[in-house]
């Protein structure tokens, strides 16, 4: 008679659901949104801690404050145009004196003598080559209006300190143009004696002096006298403040929100590095929801020292659903699958099924859990043969195979789930039940043992808790 032989459906994946093509390209956006879930705590305080750094720095660091005073300056002339009267009455007349430039307005706001002044204000007791720094000129296209900032790391002080320099910087404006107005002046009135005594010393011809188009000398004489007399009458305008300094009520560098939204930013940045690092380091399961945050697994039961009975019944239940006739029960560490192993064929036994317990090791069978006034008196019995885990692949298989000619069950228990005997007998076996132990192990370790199940196309169906924490 040919040997049976059980055909099976390729095992689920770990997830429990059906895997999809995926499109190569595509990105697991779930992957993101569970390391959220995972390490929130760390990204929450990265963020306060953040948060409070801003505000701290926001109190403490030194700002800097910019009064700015507006000041109209008009143009002056600096030169008379005239000619020298050494070039003769026919020499070409300017017809416009020379006026200064807002670069020139300019370099006197930011000269020595006025920057002098500005040292003497309290809150610019600083070294002179830095006093420069302290002081800004702005000049608006096609205007004669400057702009003068000055910053201090006080309100008070910077608004102090734009009101002396706007008035030392007109005291010396007008200190300096008026030299050469005086100058100028004193040239042009020597002009017009010498350019008087010139045309007195010429006949007396009214006609020629009538006749505008005649080149004549007396009528070049004129001309001078006339150029001469309306640079005189040119109006001289000095320099005034049309906007006194405001007290700045904002300093100058970004404010406290600014620094606390910084700061936030950079503690979520710090709180996804240290996450990444958390995250990738092996974590102790110590809850059922850390079996669930971090193994792609179906919890099947927990069980504990009252509750292995009824453990074991369900998964006996799990198998019949399924119709499997061969039960691994590994675990990690692999000393938590024996008691469940020994529950499950007392359950098949108590069913009326022939079972056979095939354990790997050397060690005493562990008695079956509870107390026996409470067990069930129709608890049925099973053999336990010894599985010797060197026997190489074909050899565990012929072991499983002898099994089944005395029984119709074989629950296989002992070898811990990161051997490469558990892959082999999870290959053999119908269904694989992995055993955790809660707070004695790690999730990588134990991820890595469920990933090669899966490599070998022996998911397991589920998971089983040992010693689990009431309430978590």
């Amino acid at each position: 008679m040919a040997p049976l032989t059980v055909v099976r459906d390729p095992p689920p994946p770990a997830s429990g659901r059906p895997r999809r093509p995926g499109d190569p390209d595509a990105a697991p956006l779930d992957r993101y949104t569970r390391f959220v879930r995972r390490q929130w705590p760390v990204l929450l305080l990265g963020i306060a801690a953040g948060g409070a750094l801003g505000a701290m720095r926001s109190a403490t660091v030194q700002h800097m404050y910019t009064s700015r005073v507006t000041v109209v300056a008009p143009p002056v002339a600096l030169e008379a145009g005239l000619p020298p009267i050494s070039e003769g009455p026919f020499a070409q007349v300017d017809q416009r004196p020379v006026l200064n430039t807002v670069d020139t307005e300019a370099q006197l706001v930011s000269s020595g003598a006025v920057l002098s002044q500005l040292k003497k204000v309290p809150g610019f007791n600083v070294p002179a080559d830095r006093l420069p720094d302290r002081v800004s000129i702005t000049a608006p296209p096609n205007s004669r209006i400057l702009i003068i900032g000055v910053r201090a790391q006080r309100p008070g002080s910077a608004r102090a300190g734009a009101r002396v320099i706007a008035r030392a910087y007109i005291e010396l404006r007008a200190r300096l143009i008026g030299q050469y107005q005086v100058r100028n002046r004193q040239a042009i009135n020597r002009r017009l004696v010498i350019l008087d005594a010139e045309l007195k010393a010429l006949p007396p011809d009214p006609a020629a002096v009538a006749r505008v188009t005649a080149r004549t000398r007396p009528q070049a004489v004129l001309r001078q006298i006339f150029d001469a007399r309306r640079q005189l009458a040119f109006a001289d305008q000095f320099a005034q403040v049309v906007r006194a300094p405001d007290r700045p009520s904002h300093p100058d560098d970004p404010g406290s929100a600014v620094n606390r939204t910084s700061g936030m930013g950079l503690g979520l940045l710090g709180g996804l590095l240290v996450g990444l690092v958390r995250d990738r380091r092996p974590r102790r399961l110590r809850y059922r929801r850390d079996i669930r945050r971090r193994i792609a697994v179906p919890i099947l039961t927990e069980v504990g020292r009252d509750d292995l009975a009824n453990a074991g019944r369900r998964l006996r239940n799990l198998a019949f659903a399924e119709n499997a006739r061969t039960v691994l029960v590994t675990g990690m560490p692999g000393a938590t699958a024996d008691p469940v192993a020994v529950s499950v064929a007392a359950a098949f036994a108590h069913g009326g099924a022939p079972t056979t317990l095939l354990r790997v090791g050397a060690g005493p069978v562990p008695a079956y859990p509870g107390e026996r006034d409470a067990r069930d008196p129709d608890l049925g019995a099973f053999l336990v043969e010894a599985l010797a885990a060197d026997d190489g692949d074909r050899g565990l298989a012929d072991a499983v195979e002898r099994a089944h000619r005395d029984s119709g069950v074989v629950v296989i228990s002992g070898p811990a789930l990161a051997t490469a005997e558990a892959v082999t007998l999870a290959a053999i076996a119908d269904l694989t039940v992995v055993t955790v132990a809660l707070k004695r192990v790690t999730d990588r370790p134990l991820t890595a043992a469920i990933a090669h199940l899966e490599k070998a196309g022996a998911a397991p169906r589920g998971i089983v808790i040992t010693l689990a924490k009431k309430g978590s």
